[in-house]
């Protein structure tokens, strides 16, 4: 038996016998300040009130951007985007396996057609590599996914997809000021698209945003959150191309606005958190600890580690009910299966003559996956205990693999 004891499953004490720390309300006096200026402004539509400009220019600056767009989501900041940089019917678009459905809503709405890039085994995200091998002459954009707070190669992707004359959208919704090669994810490509999100670092209820240095791109994404209806002074109702209605409203601004001054905090407190578990998983047996670029900074939105040589989809699933028995949040599996294995992903890869989907790297990630949801509030403790139960059920996940060989 492992030295931490017998295992809580088999009723063993739990190693994390306490609740976490709290995750304050994220909502406050702040906000129903600026709430309240909003409600005084006598008008709620963003072209005419103040709280979604000043916001757009304070997370602009953050970044160092010229121009900040908001939308009402992160999924029609992407479509946004897309519609942006005139991608349409039959036109493919590369993108990750393992993502969430805002990442894909905008290429199937354009009638685009999703074409997808494996992963690093380790860091869950597209490479360079990956990207330049599902590059057609039909490619007229990437869309890099920085999982989980951890950036991709941007960098890296950006020489590919200049090289083959495409744009590279960044898609940041959960990786807000991650950082590698010394650049923020999302200042690297041509747009980086951002989620405010009730359950992301910072949030608005719903809400998102693209960045850009391009000012006629910064011109086309307004639009294309707009019904293609410019808001300049003096401009006429002349629609230039079809857009649907993505404006944020200055409710949702006022609230982003005070949000932005949470944001580094937020972020410091994550990078603790998840950098703690990072190093203690590298001492458990039989784990795939996630790894970050050298120099990187992962802001950790989940916690996302791997069980080595699973026999099979119920040894990532013994794992994380072995968790949840310690004490510890855990799930298996993150997305369960690869979204080009969703039915409407898969009727437009079908449909327009590719063959299916294939991503063997991804598909052993999500099989092998446990994720453990963290969030800035953890204590020291939360953290120490948090590392002793994946130790502890990684030793006994070993002992018990161990008796199983044995003749």
């Amino acid at each position: 038996m492992t030295a931490l004891g017998k295992l809580a499953l088999h009723g063993g004490p739990r190693a994390k016998p306490g609740p976490y720390a709290p995750r304050p309300n994220r909502y406050g006096e702040e906000e129903l300040a600026q709430l309240r200026e909003a409600l005084a402004q006598g008008t709620l539509f963003y072209a005419q009130g103040g709280k979604v400009k000043a916001f757009e220019e304070r997370f602009a600056a953050r970044y160092d951007m010229p121009h900040c767009i908001a939308a009402s989501s992160c999924t029609g900041a992407i479509h946004a985007a897309l519609a942006a940089l005139g991608i349409g019917p039959g036109d493919e678009v590369v993108t990750s396996p393992i993502t969430d459905m805002g990442t894909l809503s905008g290429i199937l709405l354009q009638g685009a057609v999703p074409v997808f890039a494996d992963v690093d085994p380790r860091s869950y995200n597209v490479t360079p590599k990956t990207v330049a091998a599902a590059i057609t002459p039909r490619t007229r954009a990437v869309i890099a996914v920085h999982l989980a707070g951890n950036p991709c190669d941007a960098s890296g992707i950006a020489e590919v997809t200049a090289s083959a004359g495409i744009a590279l959208i960044e898609d940041c919704a959960q990786s807000y000021l991650a950082e590698i090669g010394g650049r923020l994810a999302g200042t690297v490509g041509d747009i980086g698209c951002f989620s405010l999100n009730e359950f992301k670092h910072i949030a608005c209820g719903d809400g998102g945003m693209c960045l850009t240095r391009d000012a006629h791109l910064a011109r086309r994404i307004r639009m294309a959150t707009d019904k293609s209806y410019s808001r300049e002074p003096g401009a006429s109702r002349f629609p230039e191309f079809v857009a649907t209605n993505y404006r944020m409203t200055e409710l949702q601004g006022a609230v982003a606005l005070a949000q932005l001054g949470k944001l580094e905090a937020i972020c410091e407190g994550r990078a603790r958190v998840g950098e703690a578990l990072r190093v203690a998983c590298e001492r458990a047996p039989g784990t795939l600890p996630p790894r970050v670029a050298r120099g990187a900074r992962c802001t950790w939105w989940f916690f996302l580690f791997r069980v080595a040589d699973a026999s099979g989809a119920d040894d990532a699933e013994w794992f994380a009910t072995a968790l949840q028995a310690e004490g510890v949040p855990a799930s298996a599996h993150y997305i369960g299966r690869c979204v080009y294995e969703y039915p409407a992903v898969a009727q437009r890869v079908a449909a327009a003559g590719r063959p299916a989907a294939s991503c063997p790297v991804a598909e052993e990630v999500l099989r092998t996956g446990i994720i453990v949801p963290v969030h800035e509030s953890w204590s020291d403790e939360d953290v120490a205990e948090t590392a002793s139960a994946i130790q502890k059920v990684a030793e006994h996940r070993c002992d018990r693999r161990s008796a199983a060989e044995e003749p």
